[in-house]
């Protein structure tokens, strides 16, 4: 099942061009707010160079990649979290994401209004973080009146942890920070997952650039605020004009235009990365097909990425690397060599292995 990645920020600054870009789509792009009112939904293939060699290598007419879902939600204004604009609309669409990519505009256009009557983008981010951290406060609010009632008559209760969180949690939006999530280790964080924080998603900041690259000066400003490793630069409104064309002639456009990589590549890999992902294949049946992993995964619970019987009845796994397949021109060399690693079901997948699984139907 694919993730979903939430494309938020203020109307007018760019999310259903974004949209647009990544599905190729015709999502409404209009200059006013909410043009976007009920979200717009699209699955994105993950670009993968590694899978292509092995179907090519392995002369197979088909293969299926991994996937990520792309929301582009209603734009967020000044107060949401006190229901202006769409308001609870846009909220419960954003608490639904795994992750969060967050457009900022960053270059001036007379003819696009700002809905905040000026350009500053980290203003912008500072308005949409300030109405994240309002609604989750409010979310922590009713939960800890909740959870105080059963701490109070159970002091030992399994949900003591979650109250003790959530109290530290309130604590730190409360002084404006919004990095709270750093300070919890993993059994904190599960602790608390069933709220759905908003300020607990991973974001990335997608600063739209003009497309002669207007914008840069706040493209820095915004490095220097949040750090290179959560920023990626990018003509919004070009990439979605390259999105329309068939592929040949788009990719002569970019080798015309100096573009290594297509815009939308690059945020697709850094979604990925963003949802802590890796990528894994099977082969079987004539049948390749990447998947994907949270990174850390063991064997059993990639086979019941595949089918919950696979993990269930999970006896070992066989496992190559991508490279390995591709030099032996597939498994059946692999394994007549001795050259295939069995692994047990506490086995760590790695990004780029190639895994046969047995187990009990």
């Amino acid at each position: 099942m694919a993730l979903i990645v939430g494309i938020i920020g203020l109307p007018n600054v760019g999310k259903s061009t974004l949209f647009n870009a990544l599905t190729g789509g015709e999502a409404a792009a209009s200059n006013y707010p909410f043009c976007t009112v009920e979200p717009n939904l699209g699955m994105v293939a993950v670009p993968d160079p590694r899978l292509a060699r092995l179907q090519e290598v392995l002369g197979l007419q088909s293969c299926t990649q991994t996937a990520i879902d792309f929301v582009d939600i209603a734009g967020l204004v000044r107060g949401a979290s006190q229901g202006e604009g769409l308001g609870n609309r846009f909220l419960s669409h954003a608490r639904q994401a795994d992750a969060l990519v967050h457009v900022l505009r960053c270059f001036a256009d007379p003819l696009v209004s700002h809905v905040e009557g000026r350009l500053d983008p980290l203003t912008d981010r500072q308005v949409v973080e300030t109405e994240l951290m309002l609604a989750d406060l409010e979310t922590i609010s009713g939960a800890l009146a909740r959870l105080d009632k059963v701490v109070r008559t159970e002091p030992q209760s399994p949900q003591r942890m979650e109250f003790e969180v959530l109290k530290r949690v309130e604590a730190n939006l409360e002084r404006g920070r919004s990095g709270w999530k750093a300070e919890l280790d993993a059994a904190e964080l599960e602790a608390i997952k069933g709220h759905t924080l908003l300020t607990a998603k991973p974001v990335l900041y997608l600063a739209n650039v003009g497309e002669q690259g207007e914008g840069a000066d706040q493209v820095e400003r915004l490095l220097r605020e949040v750090g290179a490793a959560e920023v990626l630069a990018m003509p919004v409104k070009l990439e979605a004009e390259l999105a329309q064309l068939a592929p040949q002639e788009r990719r002569a456009f970019q080798a015309e235009l100096g573009m290594e990589q297509a815009g939308v590549e690059q945020l697709i890999r850094a979604c990925y990365r963003l949802l802590d992902l890796i990528t894994f294949y099977t082969l079987a049946n004539e049948k390749l097909q990447a998947w994907q992993l949270p990174q850390g995964a063991m064997a059993a619970k990639a086979a019941g990425r595949i089918h919950s019987d696979m993990e269930r009845g999970f006896i070992r796994a066989e496992v190559a690397t991508a490279e390995e397949v591709i030099t032996a021109q597939g498994l059946v060399r692999l394994r007549g060599e001795g050259r295939l690693r069995t692994e047990g079901r506490e086995y760590t997948i790695q990004d780029g292995d190639v895994v046969h699984f047995l187990f009990r139907a």
